[in-house]
């Protein structure tokens, strides 16, 4: 199901990354509520951070410089606003039972709150996807660069293929 993109502007990558997620997905992940725990040091420190995006529960974007950026979360059938990627990176899972998702700098894992008011909202149709993550050295308007994550549904869970860095 073809949806529309979403744009968000202004992002900043606290921690030097951001993550989209399932806040839903994550809590059934981690069996109780995630809610006010350090996620980024589990997931830096064990095998849950790459267990979650294995699993299609959160994509991590890390090594993201200070500044700010614009985020494009797509369908793959909608054309791209930038020209030429300077890196891409296929392979990713995404999977939502509800659809509803958040994108949040990597900091905001550190004491998790998936009601930050920071937190950008998503609304993607319920499924599985496959992402090519897109890094872009201008954005529109004053954002110093961007990032495309390109949604591919699938019918199924896609296996996940060790990323590209």
């Amino acid at each position: 199901m073809v949806f529309p993109a979403v744009r968000l502007t202004g992002c900043f990558p606290e921690a030097h990354g951001f993550v989209l997620l399932d806040p839903a997905r994550l809590d059934e992940h981690l069996g109780a509520d995630s809610a006010g725990r350090n996620l980024l040091e589990l997931f830096s420190t064990t095998e849950a951070g790459d267990a979650v995006a294995r699993e299609g529960i959160a994509l991590p974007l890390m090594g993201v410089n200070a500044a700010y950026y614009t985020v494009l979360v797509r369908h793959v059938s909608d054309r791209s606003p930038w020209s030429t990627a300077v890196r891409s990176s296929p392979g990713w899972v995404l999977g939502s039972e509800t659809g509803s998702l958040l994108l949040c700098g990597a900091g905001h894992l550190i004491r998790w709150t998936p009601g930050h008011p920071g937190h950008r909202r998503v609304t993607v149709p319920p499924g599985w996807y496959e992402v090519e993550v897109r890094e872009h050295d201008q954005a529109d308007g004053t954002d110093d660069g961007a990032y495309e994550l390109v949604l591919t549904p699938t019918s199924a869970q896609p296996t996940f293929r060790q990323p590209r860095a």
